[in-house]
């Protein structure tokens, strides 16, 4: 009876992984031309380096969970916040392709998909906000660096 107690933990522990193959994301930049994925956010995977279009990214390990996507595309010197339509899910071993391009993703104003403006906000403040210091519309894609502190007035009021 004791070696049936030592082999029940083992065997519930072998069960407990589905596999030992690594959970990764990559990050796809469907479009075509002139656009480039800046950077990208899903669920614990961080995409720092630009992906240039019709390429992928690097394959990143991340945990298997769901949630949405999000990317900075830029479009020359102009930058885009952009979000998935839909939360995007992996399991344990599985590979996870985040397809960036306007039929996945809201928030390409110049072709009618633009973000609410709480969904710009929360990408421009939380997932990025190195990269839109100032403030965001999200009706028109357009940023605003934010306004610099010229010190004190000669009252010695700010």
């Amino acid at each position: 009876m004791k070696r049936l107690s030592l082999f029940l933990p083992i065997a519930a522990l072998a069960f407990a992984c589905d596999t030992e193959d690594p959970t990764t994301v990559a990050v796809n930049n469907d479009y075509p031309t002139d656009l480039v994925v800046a950077k990208a956010w899903w669920a614990s995977s961080y995409f720092p380096d630009a992906i240039a279009p019709a390429s992928e990214g690097e394959h990143l390990r991340t945990v298997p969970s769901t949630d949405f996507a999000y990317v900075v595309v830029a479009a020359g010197s102009k930058l885009i916040a952009m979000k998935s339509l839909a939360p995007l899910h992996v399991k344990r071993g599985d590979v996870l392709h985040i397809h960036v391009s306007d039929a996945t993703f809201a928030g390409n104003c110049f072709t009618g998909h633009p973000l609410s403006q709480d969904d710009a906000d929360f990408i421009t403040s939380r997932i990025f906000p190195g990269e839109f210091d100032g403030i965001y519309d999200a009706a028109t894609c357009t940023f605003f660096p934010a306004a610099v502190d010229g010190g004190v007035d000669a009252g010695g009021n700010r």
